[in-house]
């Protein structure tokens, strides 16, 4: 599987569904400015992706930014499992 491919089914499947949830546990959750900023910031995590998967849609990802975004979040998910 292409790069590529592999970024894509990874967005839909995985990344995307879980920031969705942590976005609606956000919206449900008290309001304080910690979980405002936090709500901010994983709808702007959630634009990027959406970004992402309409420039696999229109042929415009290149492979090596495929690559790097796959890497990026391979160093996301070690990061949140070392806490």
């Amino acid at each position: 599987m292409s790069e590529i491919k592999q970024l894509e089914e990874l967005l839909k499947t995985d990344v995307l569904v879980e920031i969705n949830e942590n976005i609606k546990e956000l919206e449900q959750s008290k309001k304080n400015k910690a979980s405002k900023e936090e709500l901010k910031y994983m709808k702007d995590v959630k634009k990027y992706f959406d970004e992402v998967i309409i420039d696999i849609e229109n042929n415009k990802l290149s492979k090596e930014d495929a690559i790097d975004i796959l890497e990026g979040l391979e160093d996301m998910r070690a990061e949140n499992q070392e806490v």
